[in-house]
């Protein structure tokens, strides 16, 4: 009787150590997930801020060329960009709130969302 309660006792703590290998084990896997995903959104916003500060001063000098002053078409790159961002102000939560939250609510929780698909 000792043996067997000494056996069970052996077998729930070997349970518990294997559940908390999979708890480390799950979120290395997430921590991983989400530093990749970061640096990688860090890369491409880096190299698309690049990209738009270039085409900026080459389009505020096209327009300026076209207008006859490189002031005008700076400000019509400047207009454009203001536009850019009252639109983006009206719609942030449909372009960015909430997919972030369905995003991180995926990450977080890839049980739930396989439930849903089912």
């Amino acid at each position: 009787m000792l043996d067997d309660i000494n056996n069970i006792r052996k077998d729930v703590f070997e349970y518990i150590e294997v559940k908390l290998d999979l708890i480390r084990l799950h979120t290395a896997e997430n921590l991983s997930r989400i530093f990749s995903n970061a640096a990688t959104i860090a890369i491409t916003a880096y190299l698309l801020f690049m990209i738009i500060i270039i085409l900026s001063f080459a389009a505020g000098f096209f327009i300026g060329s076209l207008l006859n002053s490189v002031e005008s078409g700076f400000l019509c790159v400047g207009g454009f960009y203001l536009l850019l961002l009252i639109l983006f102000l009206l719609l942030r939560k449909q372009i960015v709130e909430r997919p972030i939250i369905k995003s991180m609510v995926r990450l977080f929780f890839p049980k739930f969302e396989d439930d849903e698909k089912k």
